[in-house]
């Protein structure tokens, strides 16, 4: 019989933000957008929940890679 390990996995709440470059903010005003709206997702540390969060970008966004920011929140909860 094989012996099945269950890795452990924390939620956390996930958003990314495309940061306009200087540029756009001082000559038309543009503010930081989010793109990706709060998600939950399930991963081992904060380093995989934020891959997980790049994994969602929509894809014409994407080109945009140098601009986005990734916030990760983990979850306050109680465990039971």
């Amino acid at each position: 019989m094989q012996t099945v390990t269950i890795e452990k996995l924390d939620p956390y709440l996930v958003i990314v933000i495309l940061v306009p470059t200087q540029k756009q903010v001082f000559d038309e005003g543009i503010a930081p957008q989010i793109i990706v709206q709060p998600t939950a997702v399930l991963a081992k540390d904060e380093a995989q929940a934020a891959a997980k969060a790049m994994r969602l970008v929509p894809e014409e966004q994407a080109k945009y890679i140098d601009r986005l920011e990734v916030k990760v929140l983990p979850f306050q909860g109680v465990r039971a």
